[in-house]
């Protein structure tokens, strides 16, 4: 998420990655779900013995341009949506009761749904947007 730009909106009014880095630690630790696996999968893969391992970061970025073709900023826009980017987060007690019991203090939920909640708000298929995914790729040679 550090890696949004929202044209006209302060990162801080839709971001907070510490609260997100903490929500990934507590998952990890609580259900094995691992937000920061990507990161990992390189000593990972090293660990598992496989050799020359290499990870790269995808330089894809979305850029929803106001000056693009009406069709593929509407294609866009929808795409960014599915993939979660300004979604409403939903209802807010349940979401800062799930916040809470995955590990936030009840200040970071709430904080946490604000920013959330202040993006659906402002983001639109009006708006200047980039975003990169930051994927990560690992790969390596298995040793025979």
């Amino acid at each position: 998420m550090s890696n949004y730009s929202l044209d006209g909106v302060d990162l801080s009014e839709i971001v907070q990655l510490g609260i997100l880095q903490k929500l990934f630690e507590a998952d990890s630790k609580g259900n094995g779900k691992d937000g920061n696996i990507g990161m990992q999968l390189p000593i990972i893969f090293s660990q598992l013995g496989l050799i020359d391992v290499e990870c790269r970061v995808s330089d894809r970025v979305n850029f929803l341009d106001q000056n693009m073709d009406e069709e593929k900023k509407r294609i866009l826009f929808h795409s960014l949506k599915e993939e979660g980017l300004g979604l409403e987060p939903g209802d807010r007690d349940k979401i800062i009761e799930n916040l809470i019991n995955r590990g936030l203090t009840e200040e970071e939920a709430q904080k946490q749904y604000e920013v959330e909640f202040s993006l659906s708000q402002k983001f639109g298929v009006e708006s200047w947007f980039t975003y990169s995914p930051n994927m990560k790729v690992t790969f390596g040679t298995i040793k025979r």
